[in-house]
């Protein structure tokens, strides 16, 4: 049976468009646990788990030690000695994590920076390649990435071992929201969809100001632009 590759994120976004701020290129070999390419320091967002609260959408707060798997695109929590994840995540309204927030709209952005315009950051694991050995040992792709299936399993995601060897990179994405909608992944086309009667001064903003969509700085300050009429 060909291998199924596993996260816990209930939807992994396979995009060859890779930001210039992800990580390096993570080959993982046939038979080998996708964990241990993986040390802890590089797999959280936070060195150890910190105080924070979940707060729901029904009024009830919950506290706790979090921390965020970038590795699965989940917030965890220490419960006695056991490591958990939430699993009823369209009930949270927020989550704060040391000084940190946290929303889950489809996925955990982390919103780093707020008001009117929020700008929000996705970090995860993405797969970029599946590889198989071929003749004179070379390799070649396999199998098109978007036949792999992603699903939901619980920790069971913890002991991933492939059957082929995959490529895997760490990945940031930013996400562009007002107060009258969700998020939407940052880029000019969709800036403009949400202020269609500003799109000939966007234009002029992004012509002259060279914005890079990759670009920490540059979306936060573009983000400072559209809170200002």
């Amino acid at each position: 049976m060909r291998f199924v590759f596993v996260f816990i994120c209930s939807v992994l976004i396979f995009n060859i468009c890779l930001p210039a701020q992800n990580g390096k290129l993570v080959t993982v070999k046939a038979g080998t646990k996708v964990l241990d390419y993986f040390p802890v320091q590089e797999r959280y967002r936070y060195p150890e788990f910190v105080p924070g609260q979940v707060f729901f959408k029904n009024g009830v707060v919950n506290s706790a030690r979090f921390n965020y798997n970038i590795l699965f695109g989940e917030i965890e929590f220490i419960q006695s000695r056991d490591t958990l994840s939430i699993v009823k995540k369209k009930d949270i309204r927020l989550i704060t994590v040391a000084q940190d927030t946290f929303i889950y709209d489809n996925c955990y952005l982390e919103v780093i920076s707020g008001g009117q315009v929020k700008v929000g950051l996705k970090q995860y694991v993405q797969l970029k390649d599946v590889l198989k050995k071929g003749a004179f040992g070379t390799t070649a792709r396999s199998v098109s990435i978007d036949s792999y299936k992603s699903m939901n399993a619980g920790g069971v995601s913890y002991d991933l071992i492939p059957d082929e060897e995959i490529v895997l990179q760490k990945t940031r994405e930013y996400y562009l929201a007002t107060i009258s909608g969700g998020f939407v992944q940052f880029s000019k086309k969709n800036a403009i969809q949400l202020f269609p009667q500003r799109a000939d001064n966007i234009k002029s903003y992004l012509k002259s100001n060279k914005i890079k969509f990759d670009s920490r700085d540059d979306l936060l300050r573009f983000a400072d632009y559209l809170r200002n009429p």
